[in-house]
C-alpha cells in the first residue's frame, strides 16, 4: 500500500547510530501461540488496555530526512 520498499535492515543500523531518529513508546508485546486463527500474530498493546508489563520498545516513526542523509553519507563512504 506504498510506493516505497520497506527498509528493515539499515532501519536497524541507522536506529544503533542515531537513536534520536525514531520515536515510539514502551508497550507490552506479545506472539499469540495458542489460537488457530491467529497463530503466530504480534500482539502490540499500544494503549495498555492488557495491564500486563510492557516488554518491548515499538517504534512507530522516523525523520525520513534524517533517515536518508544517514544512510546516503554512510553508503557514499562504500
Amino acid at each position: 500500500g506504498t510506493d516505497a520498499a520497506p527498509l528493515h535492515d539499515p532501519s536497524v543500523i541507522a536506529y544503533l547510530l542515531q537513536p534520536n531518529l525514531f520515536s515510539g513508546k514502551f508497550i507490552n508485546l506479545e506472539i499469540e501461540t495458542k489460537s488457530q486463527l491467529t497463530l503466530g500474530m504480534t500482539v502490540a498493546d499500544w494503549w495498555g488496555v492488557s495491564g500486563r508489563k510492557a516488554n518491548a520498545s515499538f517504534i512507530g516513526d522516523v525523520d525520513p530526512h534524517g533517515f536518508f542523509d544517514l544512510l546516503t553519507e554512510r553508503l557514499s563512504r562504500l
